[in-house]
């Protein structure tokens, strides 16, 4: 009589009384295995094709969209994952006038959050020469790093006021700073600055 895995796993796993056969024995073992794996599908619905009844906590890939899922009882949870690591920003696009990477160096990155998508800056920026009450350009991101909208941000600057960050549709990384602030400013922090949805209109 067939008995299980030590695991509490719930694989078959054939006695040595009973009957031979190979393939059943295979068959148990790697069904088993398959379903607490993760297994690969090319989309959703070749997922809801090949998983009629899926079990809670089985997990998939799915190759259109590049993430995994969980089953959690009664749908398919994507996973977060990152798709693009902490990048330094001068592989993205290029500085304004005066402005030169800091420390700690200024990057991003882009992460999918449970099937939304976001995008993080950190680190900060050196400016030669920012005047208070002013737009000042920092950085513009190449094609692909730029939101369809324009977003605002509020940071920390070395004058100890708050900065106001804004990142355009064209992909221009601007910063201003208000009167209080002086025209002494010279280094601005990204630090909490954050995209969700970045392609939404």
């Amino acid at each position: 009589m067939a008995t299980t895995d030590d695991y509490g796993q719930g694989v078959s796993i054939a006695s040595l009384t009973d009957t031979p056969n190979a393939e059943t024995l295979a068959k148990n073992i790697a069904n088993a295995i398959v379903q607490r794996s993760v297994m690969r599908f090319s989309s959703a619905s070749a997922r809801a094709a090949a998983l009629t009844s899926p079990v809670e906590g089985m997990q998939t890939w799915l190759q259109d969209t590049n993430l995994m899922y969980h089953y959690d009882g009664s749908s398919w949870v994507p996973q977060s994952t990152e798709t693009m690591g902490w990048t330094a920003l001068s592989s993205l696009g290029s500085y304004g006038g005066g402005v030169t990477a800091s420390t700690p160096a200024p990057r991003m990155r882009k992460i999918n959050d449970h099937g939304t998508e976001v995008w993080e800056y950190e680190g900060a920026v050196n400016i030669s020469a920012m005047n208070a009450a002013t737009t000042t350009l920092l950085f513009t991101f190449n094609a692909g790093h730029r939101p369809a909208t324009g977003r605002g941000f509020v940071t920390y600057n070395s004058s100890h006021y708050g900065t106001r960050l804004t990142i355009a549709t064209d992909g221009k990384l601007s910063a201003s700073v208000p009167t209080e602030a002086g025209n002494g400013v010279n280094k601005v922090w990204l630090d909490g600055a954050r995209i969700t949805n970045p392609a939404a209109t």
